[in-house]
């Protein structure tokens, strides 16, 4: 059986907004963010077996606007990456302290100071695909690190870089297609429900 997996981003947050680290602080979704929610509901039709989301308020909000009427089913696994003392600041404030440069360097293998690693962000992602149950179609709300890792393992990237990534927009739809071992992705970020096409600089550069 060809099992369905769609990815979604939370809906935006004013932290986005400001171009702050979200990491793993509870954020919780910004009036456009919960609009962007409305959107996404009206956009996703198909029936669905199962929806997981992050236990961060702005990814468990999406996903109760998203899909009402829908059991949401929270896993830890799911969580954005753990941004430690960065979380909180602009990329342009954290690169004023001390921590920041060597982080920076090498972010997907060295830890930020008081969190994690994208590499142990891209193994809970891992671990939890490898746990779904096989239903046809499943749903997962979380964050742009989440996917972005989940998705680089699936395209055999073995060593993401920083800053060199593509760009999930927020109630942004990736598909994964999985069957007999094989994952496929059919597409990344679609974000046609959204009516405002422009984004802004904060918007990229926050997380």
């Amino acid at each position: 059986m060809m099992r369905k997996l769609t990815l979604i981003r939370h809906g935006l947050t004013d932290w986005n907004s400001n171009g702050k680290f979200q990491g793993q602080t509870d954020v919780p979704l910004s009036k456009e963010g919960k609009k962007q929610a409305q959107l996404l509901a009206k956009y996703l039709k198909e029936p669905v077996n199962k929806v997981y989301s992050s236990p961060l308020a702005r990814a468990y909000e999406t996903a109760k606007i998203a899909f009402p009427g829908q059991e949401i089913y929270t896993d830890d696994r799911l969580k954005e990456i753990h941004f430690g003392v960065f979380e909180g600041k602009t990329q342009a404030e954290n690169a004023l302290t001390s921590e920041w440069e060597h982080w920076y360097a090498d972010p997907f293998k060295r830890k930020a100071p008081s969190g994690e690693s994208y590499e142990e962000l891209r193994e809970r992602m891992v671990a939890w695909m490898q746990d779904l149950e096989k239903v046809e179609h499943t749903v997962a709300v979380t964050h742009s690190g989440a996917i972005q890792m989940l998705v680089s393992h699936i395209i055999g990237v073995e060593y993401p870089r920083w800053r060199k990534r593509f760009y999930l927009r927020p109630t942004g739809v990736t598909r994964i297609f999985l069957s007999d071992g094989e994952a496929i992705i059919g597409c990344i970020n679609d974000s046609c429900h959204l009516k405002t096409p422009q984004v802004s600089e904060q918007e990229v550069l926050s997380s």
